[in-house]
């Protein structure tokens, strides 16, 4: 399968992943820094959940690819209060 027919299973991919990164919550996602990067396969596409802390805020980043080439990636910023903000 080429990489055009790939992208759009990735990107479904990743914004699943970053909502349920969204809704552990600043607990459960903070839970996630000491593992963090997290990689599972998915028929293929390897998922790739990243946490860091920095200082209060959490910054989470979620890739997916095939072999070498990346297909999609996504993240945002969650302050204490559990709201997320999304770079641009």
């Amino acid at each position: 399968m080429s990489s055009n027919e790939l992208r759009p299973r990735a990107l479904a991919l990743v914004e699943a992943q970053l909502e349920h990164v969204r809704n552990l919550g600043p607990d459960g996602v903070r839970e996630l820094v000491p593992r963090s990067p997290v990689e599972r396969d998915e028929d293929g596409i390897v998922l790739a959940t990243r946490v860091e802390a920095e200082g209060e805020r959490l910054l989470v980043l979620v890739d997916a690819r095939h072999g070498r080439r990346m297909l999609a990636t996504g993240g945002f910023t969650m302050l204490p209060d559990g709201s997320t903000h999304t770079p641009h």
